[in-house]
């Protein structure tokens, strides 16, 4: 006799979801390998290296078709399925996500583009550790196991967060506008590649400077 009550889920550990992130990471490197003679022109030829704007958006939007789609076959990305995480609607776990939800979960994730970790760090405002993407998606990470204690709000750690992801993200994608030739339709990757490897380099000088003055 076949049981219809409903399924027990619990909010997942910390290093649970930030080892599904790493493990997918991953995943998602194996969608880039048409585009590794390109990064081997970028880092080992100091020529001009433009990309059409719709393939650099297609590369953009890569983890968020890996994303999408993983949600829409078995509610889970590869990394959440191996370490038995699944992706639930908010309103009732027993139920399949809804399209509309994968998709939206996986586009609004895409903002890290802009914003880097700071959609993820606002989990730490929740006790359900649900982020923007969940917000917006209405859904939310579960485990079927019982975490060893209660998620704890972690105020001062997320602010700090948001605050650094957000501007090294803003400050990428403020990189990334600079490098596109709008009236060609092209992006140039040596641009945007010296861009940021400039700014490290700023970065680096400004710390040596501040230590002499000190």
């Amino acid at each position: 006799m076949e049981s219809n009550s409903p399924v027990s889920v619990f909010v997942p550990s910390t290093w649970k979801r930030l080892a599904a992130r790493s493990l997918d990471s991953l995943f998602e490197m194996l969608m880039y390998a048409p585009f590794l003679k390109t990064l081997f022109l970028l880092i080992f030829d100091e020529g001009p290296l433009y990309m059409s704007l719709s393939v650099f958006l297609l590369i953009l939007l890569l983890p968020a078709i890996y994303e999408g789609v993983s949600l829409w076959l078995m509610q889970a990305t590869p990394g959440k399925w191996l370490l038995g995480l699944k992706v639930v609607p908010q309103a009732n776990p027993d139920v399949e996500l809804h399209w509309t939800q994968c998709v939206l979960r996986a586009l609004v994730e895409r903002a890290s583009l802009f914003f880097s970790w700071a959609i993820f760090a606002t989990a730490f405002f929740r006790y359900d550790r649900t982020h923007v993407a969940d917000w917006v998606a209405e859904t939310r990470v579960v485990q079927f196991v019982p975490r060893p204690q209660r998620a704890k709000l972690r105020w001062f750690l997320g602010l700090v967060l948001v605050f650094l992801c957000a501007s090294e993200g803003l400050r990428g994608a403020s990189g990334i506008i600079r490098a596109i030739d709008w009236q060609e339709r092209r992006i140039d990757l040596r641009a945007l590649y010296e861009n940021e490897a400039g700014d490290g380099v700023r970065d680096l000088q400004i710390e040596i400077e501040g230590a002499d003055e000190d």
